[in-house]
């Protein structure tokens, strides 16, 4: 997949509020089928939209449904705002005490302090086998699978790990190839370089040595390696992508088709 024109994103949508909302819309399958646009749309917060930014949404992308990816302590301290017509549902892939760190406020700040933080590899191998983890996501994906009317829109925080491992999942139910999937995932990057660079500077102002600078980038960007981890886990633990979503989320391969028959053109 090709960006439009200069930095633009292929599938981009240019919110005020969300600098890293796109619609999967336009990508292929390896059948040769292509998605539907304004169906899915995968994003990072929705707590600072402008009133414009709703009305996008709303007007051209008929949002219908809402997936708050995030944990309950994190939708506490940042909101999403309420937009008109679309119901709203908050699906946490995990609980902060599952992994001793998430996105809020406070443990952003007791991060730059801590000697040992979670490993985002674990974190993505830990979403694939926590029983609670495999629930919650198979709540997400069937979600995503019966929206009628209009488009779903799901996210977490950065729009990176939660949201990229349901996109990724989504991807592989239309039969995404892995190459593109991937592709789609380090997307977030060129959504976040500003906002990353200044992390990077900050921490290297703050006297960071570059090991620790790289490991807390994690939390911020999209590497192969965390979703690798994840792909390596289901095909060690089930055999195949296919099989760890039949097996692991109890998705029949006839729920698939009528995904794929409603979403794909």
């Amino acid at each position: 997949m090709k960006t439009r024109n200069g930095d633009d994103i292929m599938g981009k949508i240019h919110l005020e509020g969300a600098d890293n909302a796109r619609d999967l819309g336009g990508l292929k399958t390896t059948e040769g089928a292509v998605i539907r646009e304004k169906k899915l749309i995968r994003s990072n917060r929705l707590s600072k939209l402008t009133q414009n930014d709703m009305n996008l949404l709303s007007n051209e992308y008929h949002l219908h449904k809402i997936l708050d990816l995030r944990t309950p302590m994190e939708v506490e301290q940042e909101a999403d705002l309420e937009i008109p017509e679309a119901s709203y549902m908050n699906i946490p892939f995990f609980m902060e005490s599952m992994v001793g760190v998430s996105r809020e406020k406070e443990t952003k700040k007791q991060m730059l302090h801590m000697q040992e933080f979670p490993d985002m590899k674990d974190i993505y191998i830990m979403m694939i086998q926590n029983k609670f983890c495999n629930q919650q996501i198979t709540k997400a994906v069937r979600e995503v699978m019966t929206t009628e009317n209009g488009s779903v829109l799901w996210h977490c925080t950065e729009g990176k790990d939660r949201c990229g491992l349901l996109s990724a999942i989504i991807l592989f139910l239309l039969d995404v190839s892995e190459e593109d999937v991937m592709e789609d995932y380090l997307k977030t990057n060129k959504a976040a370089i500003r906002r990353v660079e200044k992390i990077r500077k900050k921490l290297h102002v703050a006297g960071f040595h570059q090991e620790k600078i790289e490991k807390l980038e994690g939390y911020f960007v999209a590497k192969e390696e965390f979703l690798n981890a994840a792909l390596k886990t289901m095909k060690e633990d089930h055999g195949s992508i296919n099989q760890f979503i039949k097996n692991g989320l109890h998705i029949s391969m006839k729920e698939k088709q009528q995904f794929k028959d409603k979403i794909l053109e």
